[in-house]
């Protein structure tokens, strides 16, 4: 695998999400159970500082040393840090040096993705890759709740997949799950988290989905 390829692919998804958003969206936090995304980039970024570049590069310089308790989520062996709730009080570090935080990091990343990696280090970045995938998802489920409590509603992003009525193609079409005893769990040789673990038995009642993801993110949005 091409370590700095997919270093870049999952960076740059992370701020594709980010694009349509004004620099207000980014210091929302609308509920406790919301992060306002400024803290998600942040947040990933400091994954990769602490981790990668702080381990495994000596005499590596911090961005801001002070990021570190800005950052941090519930490493408690890491240090201090702001508490959740107060995530969206933080009107500084400014978005625009979050940014540069990022870049900041990401330039060293690339420095370093450019030398052979011990298995130790690529064992953590492939962990620091599924982790900023992780919060993806939620950058994409905590925009759609900040902006629909919008009074406004804006629109995220316009879409691009009409039909003449204006909604979503197939929105609401659903596919039938017939209940029964399922396997799930993960019991491969690639990465998962730890609680994917083990492989067991389920029963499942009879239901549906969408095949629609947009549909189900309106229905989470709607029921949170």
């Amino acid at each position: 695998m091409n370590w700095l390829e997919k270093y870049i692919e999952v960076r740059k998804y992370t701020e594709q999400i980010c694009e349509p958003l004004l620099t207000e969206d980014y210091v929302v936090q609308p509920i406790v159970d919301v992060s306002p995304p400024k803290w998600h980039i942040g947040h990933v970024t400091w994954f990769f500082e602490t981790f990668i570049l702080k381990n495994f590069i000596e005499g590596y310089e911090e961005f801001d040393p002070q990021y570190n308790y800005v950052f941090n989520s519930y490493y408690e062996t890491v240090g201090a840090r702001v508490i959740r709730t107060d995530r969206g009080n933080l009107s500084r570090p400014a978005v625009e040096d979050v940014y540069k935080y990022r870049k900041y990091v990401d330039d060293a990343m690339r420095q370093f993705l450019n030398a052979p990696l011990s298995k130790e280090a690529e064992e953590i970045l492939v962990l620091g890759f599924n982790h900023e995938q992780q919060h993806q998802e939620l950058l994409l489920t905590d925009i759609k709740y900040i902006l629909g409590n919008n009074p406004l509603f804006p629109a995220y992003r316009k879409s691009e997949n009409k039909n003449d009525n204006g909604g979503l193609k197939n929105e609401k079409e659903f596919i039938n799950i017939d209940g029964g005893i399922y396997e799930i769990g993960y019991d491969g040789d690639g990465f998962c988290f730890d609680n994917e673990l083990k492989k067991h038995k389920v029963y499942l009642g009879n239901f549906s989905i969408s095949k629609n993801l947009s549909y189900c993110l309106k229905i989470f949005v709607y029921f949170f």
